[in-house]
């Protein structure tokens, strides 16, 4: 299964996830549902299955990016290392997931705020490409 690690702000260790774990951590556990942005539609936790992993290290290789700028003030548009393969981009400013197209805008690598961030602006994107 896909995973990567998030860096504690409280202690600065780097735990390791999967993927979703990061979505039980997002969604309702208690409805056992995850919300799509402006309310598309919702999804089961419960039937999370993943896709092209296959346990024989055979097949289709999930590349995923975990990116975190070190600087950040005075800057509204920042470069992705590589393009999303896919619309799936998570974007954590001062941990909250920001919404696209709401909270940032995505072209090409291009990933832009409204707004200028700050030096104590704590910001990673997480993505597949």
């Amino acid at each position: 299964m896909a995973s990567f690690s998030l860096r504690s702000q409280r202690t600065g260790q780097y735990k390791e996830f999967s993927l979703l774990e990061l979505l039980k951590l997002l969604g309702d556990q208690v409805n056992d549902e995850i919300w799509l942005e402006n309310g598309e539609d919702v999804y089961n936790l419960s039937s999370f299955r993943e896709i092209g992993g296959g346990g024989d290290g055979g097949g289709h290789r999930e590349n995923w990016s975990v990116e975190a700028p070190i600087q950040t003030a005075g800057q509204r548009t920042f470069y992705l290392q590589y393009s999303p393969a896919t619309p799936l981009l998570l974007v954590i400013l001062n941990g909250i997931v920001q919404i696209r197209n709401k909270d940032y805008n995505l072209e090409g690598k291009a990933v832009s705020f409204s707004f200028s961030l700050n030096a104590q602006d704590s910001l990673q994107f997480i993505y597949q490409f």
